[in-house]
């Protein structure tokens, strides 16, 4: 007779960090927080698990830093599920919640201070993948990136580069594709661009792209206070937005099937 079997590994390096496991079915959960020479202070990492899924939660600085008050939440109930967060620098915190169907994967990356990433998977099969980088000082909350994904094989994808830019994508349907990229093609990075995008029905794809492709002038300012939103309901429908430079605003809604927008903004 075959007993399922959880496995937990938790290694922490450095003072006041917390790590809280719970495990029912056959999981494996692994938290590090802090690493030889890379330590990390006042960390918590959170992990509940029921079925069968995978979670890897990395908290520590990893340039010869320390790291501290980065606060991780990972909750998964069925088979298959895969979660990996990973936060340097201080103060970010990450939020995902596998709470129904099978087989959701989801990656948060974040390097800075004060990000935050939401992300909640109900379904099977989706994926979302959020990187976030910048550093904003003491103003909170710095970048953030909200993720719903409501049905089967949807796709989301959200980079975040600089401080204060926010990004929302919700997808409902099936093997929806939506994209996010705010200021990461610009090596000035981008600041307080806004995104959102949603999608219900089949096969649609939207991408947004706020950055400027080069530097603006001798001052190489990156790009700033754009805003694009995007709504997709019914099937193949396929939209797209690129803002290249400060204050724009585009929206772009779509109703029906198979239909094309695209709109180039620079200035």
């Amino acid at each position: 007779v075959a007993f399922a079997q959880n496995s937990s590994d938790v290694d922490q390096e450095g003072n006041d960090n917390s790590a809280s496991v719970t495990q029912v079915g056959s999981n494996t959960s692994t938290v590090t927080q802090g690493v030889a020479g890379n330590e990390g202070y006042s960390n918590k990492a959170t992990v509940t698990q029921n079925g069968s899924s995978t979670s890897d939660v990395e908290q520590y600085d990893g340039r010869d830093g320390e790291n501290e008050n980065n606060r991780a939440t990972v909750t998964q109930d069925g088979d298959g599920h895969y979660s990996m967060v990973k936060q340097m620098d201080d103060d970010n915190i990450a939020e995902v919640d596998q709470n129904s169907g099978d087989g959701n994967n989801s990656d948060v990356y974040q390097i800075g201070s004060s990000n935050f990433a939401d992300v909640d998977q109900e379904g099977n099969s989706n994926m979302s993948d959020i990187d976030q980088s910048g550093d904003a000082g003491n103003i909170e909350p710095n970048n953030e990136a909200f993720v719903l994904q409501q049905g089967d094989w949807n796709n989301s994808a959200i980079v975040q580069d600089n401080t204060l830019n926010e990004a929302w994508v919700e997808q409902q349907g099936y093997a929806n594709d939506a994209s996010i990229e705010q200021a990461n093609i610009n090596p000035a990075g981008g600041t307080e661009n806004y995104a959102n995008i949603f999608q219900a029905g089949e096969e649609n794809e939207a991408s947004i792209v706020q950055a400027g492709k080069y530097p603006q002038g001798s001052l190489n300012l990156g790009s700033y206070y754009n805003e694009a939103s995007q709504t997709q309901i019914g099937d193949y429908n396929e939209a797209s937005v690129r803002q290249e430079g400060s204050g724009h605003f585009a929206l772009q809604d779509q109703v029906g099937d198979s239909n094309w927008a695209d709109d180039f903004q620079k200035g």
